[in-house]
């Protein structure tokens, strides 16, 4: 027993010895390989480096080669560009001139035919001046002719003055009664004047009118109405403003309501008698019913002959 535990005590000395003597193997191995594998790694590295040395020299070659190369292009095709923007220029220079030299035949040519143009209208412009003339002229003469037979021509004197003596109707005053509106927005107070010339023309025909200006000191309606009833025609002075008198549409209504008639004078001189035309046929009919007079002033004696006549025809007893 004792020899066995001396034994084992030797086994187990031994194997202590042999455990350290295997760590201090192992740790000599192990720092061996940690040298070995520092080694190879610092070797790695500078490996590395060079080479990403030489790849980073040869990178920056190729940049400077690709940047050099890309600047011979761009210097060439400037080049091509600047030669074909003047080839460009030239073309269209050539065409603008071209252009400009077409453009001034055609005006000089243009120019030609419209002088020859208006030559030829002022010509015929001329020749109508002068028809015009003479046709105003032979108007004018006949125009005369026709006034002067009128109030030379006895038997029409004699006839007008037994019918003027024959006097008025019964429960009339006057042989006509003026309506009209005395001022206009452009015209200012020329209807009033124009209405006035009327008047004093026929109180010189021997007829009696009634005229505001010489008969109404105040207007009410109702005098306005007996004066329109005791009348025996209604002459009516139109201009493009009439219509919107108020006094004139309730005179009118009044005439026609007492079977009056009426006779339109048009100041044709001043306004469209188509315009006064299409007012009043949308404002009475009555005013409708007897051909209008136009009143201009080159004819002012053929109008008042025309009103002379037509109130013999209805304002006169027979």
């Amino acid at each position: 027993m004792a020899a066995t535990k001396m034994d084992v005590e030797e086994a187990k000395d031994a194997a202590k010895i042999e455990i350290e003597e295997a760590k201090i193997a192992v740790k000599s191995d192990v720092e061996e390989a940690k040298d070995a594998a520092k080694k190879d790694i610092e070797e790695a590295i500078v490996a590395a480096s060079d080479e990403i040395v030489a790849a980073m020299a040869a990178t920056k070659m190729d940049v400077e080669e690709t940047k050099d190369a890309a600047k011979i292009e761009i210097e060439e095709a400037k080049i091509a560009v600047k030669s074909d923007g003047e080839d460009a220029k030239d073309a269209a220079k050539k065409d603008i001139e071209e252009a400009i030299a077409a453009a001034s035949d055609e005006i000089v040519a243009a120019m030609a035919a419209t002088k020859m143009d208006v030559e030829e209208t002022k010509d015929a412009a001329k020749i109508e001046i002068e028809e015009a003339k003479a046709e105003v002229m032979a108007a004018a003469k006949i125009r005369e002719a026709k006034f002067a037979a009128r109030e030379d021509n006895p038997e029409r004197r004699l006839r007008r003055s037994v019918s003027l003596r024959g006097g008025l109707p019964p429960g009339k005053k006057y042989h006509y009664f003026l309506s009209h509106k005395k001022e206009h927005s452009i015209l200012g107070r020329q209807p009033e004047s124009l209405a006035m010339a009327i008047h004093d023309s026929q109180i010189s025909a021997g007829f009696a009118g009634f005229f505001d200006v010489d008969d109404l000191k105040t207007i009410t309606p109702e005098q306005l109405a007996a004066d329109v009833r005791m009348s025996c025609a209604m002459v009516v002075v139109l201009h493009d403003e009439t219509r919107v008198s108020s006094w004139c549409r309730f005179e009118w209504k009044e005439a026609e309501s007492a079977g009056i008639p009426v006779l339109c004078i048009v100041d044709a001189h001043h306004v469209c008698r188509t315009t006064v035309l299409e007012q009043v046929k949308r404002c009475s009919s009555h005013l409708m019913v007897h051909q209008w007079v136009s009143y201009i002033d080159a004819y002012r004696h053929d109008a008042s002959i025309r009103i002379t006549d037509w109130l013999h025809e209805h304002a006169i007893q027979n």
